[in-house]
């Protein structure tokens, strides 16, 4: 696929969302098989630092999308999609990661449905700007997040269910 090909009509953008959505999640899903968990001290999460990576996050992806266009050089297109992989690898760690990087259940749910309206603003700037098939076709290929939340969200209930409920199936 050429750099003009993957720039134009809806293939670049829908690119962009699936990277961020799919690819990043199952590589670093891959990290962990080919790296087991090392035996670490027990340490508390450090949610300011999830907060701070989402952040910096929106703001790569927002510049990387908005920068990618038609006219983009394809060494520079391709160079901005590295980029985007990267950064969304690092987003994902909050939620899949080991350490103090990881949230807890909750957090983790959290901090997924604050990011699905944050990177989707990058996808409305493409429709406000009058690329509407682009916008949305981002915004489709960026739903596996917020899919991923509802999972999450789910799990932890459950658990939450199944530690407030082992109590009373102690009494009986």
């Amino acid at each position: 696929m050429t750099g003009h090909a993957m720039h134009t009509g809806i293939v670049g953008p829908a690119l962009m969302g699936l990277i961020t959505s799919v690819l990043a999640p199952l590589l670093v899903l891959a990290g962990h098989r080919l790296r087991p968990a090392a035996r670490e001290p027990w340490s508390r999460p450090h949610p300011w630092r999830a907060a701070g990576i989402l952040v910096v996050f929106a703001v790569v992806h927002a510049v990387t999308v908005l920068g990618v266009g038609p006219g983009t050089d394809p060494g520079l297109g391709l160079a901005l999609h590295a980029a985007v992989l990267a950064g969304a690898v690092v987003f994902w760690l909050p939620v899949l990661g080991r350490g103090t990087t990881r949230l807890p259940e909750a957090g983790r749910s959290i901090y997924l449905f604050l990011a699905c309206p944050v990177l989707d603003t990058a996808a409305l700037a493409l429709v406000v700007r009058g690329d509407e098939p682009a916008g949305i076709a981002m915004i489709v290929g960026m739903l596996p997040i917020g899919l991923v939340a509802i999972v999450l969200t789910l799990r932890w209930v459950a658990a939450e269910e199944r530690v407030a409920a082992a109590p009373m199936e102690r009494t009986r």
